[in-house]
């Protein structure tokens, strides 16, 4: 088959191509683009009108990478004037920048997901082309996710998609909602406190105001109160709220997204949700895969996790070794990515081992205090304080110089808390027995 070569002259190293072909080129010839960049070819205008299937035919993957980037983009016929002509060929150009602008774009929004949503499983590509897909839309989003699903980053990341880093990000904590303080909070109020300026009472713009032109983020939506939940609905149906500041009508103009741990459908068809607004806000939804669900994933973000944690320590990253991913791989992770965050921000603490292995985890990876960040809650610092040193004492089998070294403490300081904590004093009956955690009361 002859082979069609087309190239740039030296005066015009960058210049566009534009090809076109009548229809015995398309079919006898297959075509080859030497030193052009691949972003510099339009789009194939064909000659005469050509069928359906030829057009398939000759689009087949078969023919060069070249040939494939260039899609018909118009049919000329036999009765165009030379005017006619040039228009086709100029908006054949524009339509192809366009299009490599439109390229260029995409490209970023990926690469912004990618360095947000760790890992390379299906279900992550899947989440990432579903975040694509509605980036451009401005109806509400609903991001749903399991306990300790970073859900917070899947918005964060729709937000900045949209090139609107530079316009506010508004979070509204719906469970701290009450029916007294849903106006106060999404509309605003004046406060007691005087302006330095003048005498009169200063206005605080409430959420929906702050969020204008950027994104307001409803999290824990799905604890919202049915009271507070009939508030929302006025605001989202009329489109509009009465402001106390100048005593008129506004409209609210912000993306609005919903996280959630459960399905809204599910929860009106409980009565626990409202119908309409679940409606509303469930218009495009985002489904946050669980961690359990895509383990190959699991030591990508370990080590990314590893790096994050030691910036924020001012530590040195640890080495993630075969048998602590075996480890990590093997546990049920129940609270989801905050879960291992959690595993290993504690390890990272109390373990100075530069390598994150199967001994360094197994003393805190079943522990419920890292299976749920809320577990700590209500614990006084004593209890806290008991839990640490207690398992690190296991940890290190019992070995109270090891364990001393461990917590930065002195050795007659651990003596004394372990004394306090019913342990026998060192060289003691039953002082040589292997320890293990025990749960502070």
């Amino acid at each position: 088959m002859t082979e069609m070569t087309f190239s740039p002259t030296s005066q015009r190293p960058d210049a566009d191509i534009c090809v076109l072909l009548d229809q015995r080129a398309i079919t006898e010839f297959m075509f080859a683009v030497e030193s052009v960049a691949e972003q510099n070819l339009i789009p194939v205008l064909y000659y005469p009108v050509l069928t359906h299937e030829i057009q398939q035919a000759c689009l087949k993957p078969s023919r060069t990478a070249s040939h494939e980037t260039m899609a018909p983009f118009a049919e000329l016929r036999s009765n165009d004037t030379l005017d006619q002509i040039s228009r086709i060929l100029d908006s054949a150009i524009k339509y192809s920048r366009l299009s490599r602008e439109c390229t260029e774009l995409i490209s970023e929004l990926n690469l912004r997901s990618s360095r947000r949503l760790i890992g390379y499983s299906q279900s992550i590509q899947t989440l990432r082309d579903r975040i694509a897909d509605l980036v451009h839309l401005r109806t509400p989003v609903l991001v749903q996710g399991g306990v300790g699903a970073e859900l917070s980053v899947v918005a964060e990341i729709i937000h900045d998609s949209m090139f609107l880093n530079y316009q506010p990000l508004i979070k509204v904590n719906c469970s701290a909602l009450t029916i007294e303080n849903v106006e106060r909070e999404l509309i605003g109020y004046y406060s007691n406190e005087k302006s330095s300026y003048s005498d009169e009472p200063v206005w605080n713009p409430g959420q929906l105001e702050q969020a204008t032109g950027g994104t307001l983020v409803l999290d824990q939506v799905h604890l919202t109160s049915l009271p507070v939940q009939a508030a929302l609905l006025k605001i989202l149906e009329s489109g509009e709220y009465y402001s106390p500041e100048d005593g008129q009508q506004k409209k609210w103009n912000c993306r609005l997204i919903s996280l959630s741990q459960f399905s809204l459908h599910e929860l009106a068809a409980q009565n626990q949700f409202k119908r309409k607004l679940a409606g509303i806000l469930s218009a495009s939804i985002l489904a946050v895969p669980c961690l359990n669900d895509r383990k190959e994933d699991l030591a990508l973000l370990t080590e990314n996790l590893l790096s994050e944690v030691a910036l924020s320590e001012g530590t040195v990253p640890k080495l993630l070794t075969l048998d602590g991913l075996e480890l990590l791989k093997k546990h049920d992770w129940r609270g989801d990515v905050q879960e291992l965050r959690n595993l290993i921000q504690h390890v990272n603490r109390i373990d100075n081992s530069p390598r994150l292995d199967a001994a360094s985890l197994l003393p805190w990876i079943d522990s419920e205090s890292i299976a749920s960040a809320d577990s700590l809650t209500g614990m006084t610092l004593r209890e806290m304080e008991q839990k640490l040193i207690e398992s690190t004492f296991a940890r290190c089998g019992g070995n109270r110089e090891s364990t001393a070294q461990m917590l930065d403490i002195g050795l007659r300081t651990l003596s004394g808390k372990l004394r306090s904590y019913g342990y026998p004093p060192r060289g003691g009956p039953d002082s040589k027995r292997t320890f293990s955690v025990r749960r502070a009361a």
